[in-house]
């Protein structure tokens, strides 16, 4: 998310299961499967393009689990911001729609400080205490939880030629932006594991993915005409990356949803790269 940004976004609560019931699914209704309750915090980049909606649209499309979808969805927030913010922390503790709680958790950092957590002592210790924080009150809620940490990805290389502050402040290059968010991002989980003993985190390496289509694919935009948000593919890859950590492959492999407007050959490009990436998978279902 663009540092100082106005941009403000409301909480949403997506309620994807009942969709059966006004859809024509060709085998089981929603309230014939597994039920997952899913929440979702972060800023902008969860909230393009309604990434929470589409990962419910493809989970539900799978015929496997049938989903409960909340978001807080807030422009600028950081993981710590999150903890201070009384709406999202209501709906953390109140749980999904059918009065249960939350199954999985999944938190996304803001973009600057997910890179500069990596290399400055200020950054680092306001990421891992809001991570900490967050999981610690979703482990009280429920002591099953899955955290999902949302490793967002590196600007677009047009912003370092364009000198931009907010490039330059994540590192020199898309490069080393992304392996400061990839470093971040696992020391920020190693602590709050220290800090709670027992409690479930896996990162979902979704700006890894990123990088891998944007450099086998060059002609496919995955971003926003700011090189710092994410275009309509740019979402599906995430939550494509998304569903495969929380479900695993057979739950991606076998959602066939699709956002209008979107060329179903680009989909099948980004969705095989995450389907020949078993690493994704590794840590589902925990």
């Amino acid at each position: 998310m663009k540092a100082g940004s106005s941009i403000q976004w409301s909480r949403r609560t997506l309620l994807l299961a009942a969709l059966a019931a006004c859809c024509c699914w060709p085998a089981k209704a929603a309230d014939e499967l597994p039920q997952v309750r899913i929440l979702f915090l972060g800023n902008s980049y969860t909230a393009f393009n309604l990434l929470p909606g589409m990962v419910g649209e493809l989970m539900l499309s799978s015929q496997m689990l049938a989903p409960h979808i909340g978001s807080n969805l807030q422009g600028s927030y950081t993981l710590e911001r999150h903890t201070t913010n009384a709406e999202g922390m209501e709906l953390l503790k109140k749980g999904a729609d059918d009065g249960k709680p939350w199954d999985v958790i999944v938190v996304q950092e803001h973009s600057v400080v997910s890179a500069a957590a990596a290399v400055d002592a200020d950054a680092k210790m306001l990421m891992e205490n809001g991570l900490s924080k967050l999981v610690q009150s979703a482990h009280e809620v429920n002591p099953k939880v899955l955290v999902v940490v949302f490793q967002v990805w590196a600007r677009h290389e047009k912003l370092w030629k364009e000198k931009s502050d907010d490039a330059l402040a994540t590192g020199k290059d898309p490069e080393q932006a992304l392996a400061r968010i990839h470093l971040a991002n696992a020391n920020a989980v190693k602590a709050a594991q220290e800090k709670i003993p027992g409690a479930q985190i896996i990162v979902s390496p979704v700006g890894e993915f990123w990088w891998r289509v944007h450099d086998l694919y060059p002609a496919l935009s995955l971003y926003a005409e700011d090189g710092t948000h994410p275009d309509l593919l740019g979402t599906l890859l995430s939550a494509y990356v998304i569903l495969g950590s929380i479900g695993g492959r057979e739950v991606l492999q076998n959602s066939t949803w699709l956002p209008p407007d979107c060329p179903t050959v680009q989909a099948a490009r980004v969705k095989k790269m995450v389907l020949d990436h078993p690493e994704v998978f590794k840590a589902a279902g925990k």
